[in-house]
């Protein structure tokens, strides 16, 4: 993705219309002759019209974008074209400096290999809503599926950090294939202290490393509040909604998704109450033009003020919500919490209508062994494999942002606070980065769970497709019976394994179909006195031509 158009408009636009890509963001800077004292409050008022607003029409179709106020006299309305061809504007507001301002604009298509280079150009992520597993799974607008692989990003909206930490974080994560950056778009950060007025300095920064991250094919999730224990003392219920009001037409133009809030559960919904937070849901939902996903991020039971409202998964609450696009887990950190992944995950599959699941919250990397890689890569593969339509990663300096120019606090969990240490290459998210790679190597999205054509193991983790295509989990390597059925004994199967332990390809070769087939890890008791986790691919092969 390119950086953004920026008109600075007059009566008129120019003649010639800007050209753009699909997605590319489109800015409109105005100035404003008689805006009010506190353009902030007074041009977010509830009930009431944005105080700018802009039609963006093609021949078929067209959005309505709301501005919003950049500081001193300046309003902007962004706009990314979703299809290409001729688009008109024009804008509508009492202020007669924003009022009447009309032009074009001309978006054409990227190419097929500009779009593999930066996914992002593919568009917005919504869920699929076609084929035999439609709402199982995300895609882009364009249609390709798409494949949560995220990382933690909480705290990187704080101030002092660099620019180039943050290039570095990105650059490090799309080549590892991440797809995801969850950011806290931080209203206790981003406003001051009465709600009253945004800081437009720090905004600007963060929307940089936003714009960034987008250019580097990542998607980047927005949360704007973290409940808790304090939460409604702090924050009152309109300026919650007109922050996320605000943090919707700034940045709805950009590659992101919206998600209400972190633990938004958490000491029983922050003290608003559950109803304040399905109406936030259906605020965040009408106010974005381009209708793109919405979900909320839970606190589990159990947990440091999970016990009011407990929930391990959104959908245990929230699943019938018209707005509510698919659900999120938190399972918290440690393995007893970790273990009970593919439990929430099943019960979130078998939820209807279907929806996709992701875990977006894990038990973190927070130092070597705690947790160790191989509980991190249980933890995704676990959640792919029952059904999941992606999983979450943290762990590192990267989920609270410790970077040297701005260290974070050692507080109750542990935290790698030497700088001397990589944490970027942790051994769980080189695991993250291996598991994506086969996956997309795969049409992973064609694969439904099939625990029960896995035999004798004590942990039946299968996607497949009977008959065609299997995806086997094996948490501790060993023998595995498969059950290769609907084939017959005349199909040949490849098989494929994969060493997660050392990010590998290994053995590989061929077997006969037509019924339950045992097959052993390259790697097993008692030549080898250590476990290691593998994933098997096994595919039929076409049927040779006569």
């Amino acid at each position: 993705m390119g950086l953004p158009a920026v008109l600075l408009l007059g009566a008129w636009a120019s003649a010639q219309p800007p050209e753009l890509k699909l997605w590319e963001v489109f800015e409109l800077s105005l100035k404003a002759r008689s805006q009010p004292a506190n353009p902030y409050l007074e041009g977010l008022r509830e009930g009431v019209r944005p105080y700018l607003t802009a039609a963006f029409r093609s021949h078929e179709r067209t959005y309505l974008v709301a501005g919003f106020w950049d500081g001193e006299d300046t309003w902007k309305i962004r706009f990314a074209p979703p299809a290409p061809g001729e688009w008109t504007y024009e804008t509508f507001s009492v202020d007669p400096g924003l009022d009447g301002r009309r032009g074009r604009l001309h978006a054409t298509a990227w190419s097929e290999e500009e779009r593999q280079a930066v996914p992002t150009r593919r568009g917005l992520i919504y869920v699929s809503r076609r084929g035999p597993r439609a709402g199982r799974y995300f895609e882009y607008a364009d249609g390709t599926p798409f494949l949560w692989i995220g990382d933690t990003w909480w705290a990187w909206s704080k101030k002092g950090i660099h620019f180039t930490s943050f290039q570095k974080l990105a650059d490090d994560r799309a080549a590892k294939g991440f797809s995801i950056g969850q950011l806290y778009f931080a209203g206790d950060w981003l406003l001051a202290k009465s709600r009253d007025e945004p800081d437009l300095e720090q905004i600007r920064k963060v929307e940089e490393m936003i714009r960034y991250a987008n250019r580097r094919g990542i998607t980047v999730w927005i949360h704007a509040w973290w409940s808790g224990e304090r939460f409604a003392s702090t924050v009152k219920p309109e300026q919650a909604r007109r922050w996320w009001r605000y943090v919707v037409h700034r940045l709805a133009a950009y590659n992101v998704v919206w998600v209400l809030a972190g633990e938004y559960n958490m000491n029983n919904y922050g003290g608003m109450g559950l109803a304040f937070w399905k109406d936030l849901g259906e605020l965040i939902k009408r106010e974005d033009p381009y209708r793109r996903i919405v979900s909320t991020h839970p606190t589990p039971p159990l947990w440091s003020g999970g016990a009011q409202a407990p929930q391990w998964s959104t959908g245990e609450v929230l699943h019938k919500e018209k707005w509510l696009d698919y659900n999120q887990i938190q399972v918290g950190h440690g393995r007893s919490r970790n273990e009970m992944i593919p439990l929430v995950v099943r019960a979130d599959y078998a939820r209807r209508p279907a929806k996709p699941v992701v875990v977006t919250e894990p038990w973190y990397e927070f130092v070597p062994g705690a947790a160790a890689a191989e509980d991190v890569r249980f933890g995704a593969c676990s959640a792919i494999l029952s059904g999941a339509a992606g999983h979450t990663y943290g762990g590192g300096h990267i989920w609270w942002a410790h970077v040297p120019e701005a260290p974070a606090k050692q507080g109750a969990w542990p935290l790698e606070e030497s700088f001397q240490v990589n944490t970027l290459d942790y051994p769980g998210a080189l695991g993250m980065a291996f598991l994506a790679q086969i996956l997309r190597s795969l049409e992973w999205w064609l694969l439904e769970p099939h625990p029960e054509l896995v035999r004798n193991y004590a942990a039946p983790f299968c996607l497949a497709t009977p008959g065609k295509k299997y995806l086997v989990y094996l948490r501790w390597g060993g023998q595995v019976q498969l059950n290769l059925q609907p084939s017959t004994n005349r199909d040949v199967f490849e098989y494929q394994w994969f060493d997660l332990a050392e990010a590998r390809r290994s053995k590989s070769g061929n077997i006969t179909g037509g019924g339950i087939r045992e097959l052993s890890s390259p790697e097993t008791f008692p030549r080898f006195r250590q476990p290691k986790d593998w994933l098997l691919v096994v595919t039929r092969q076409a049927a040779p031509r006569n």
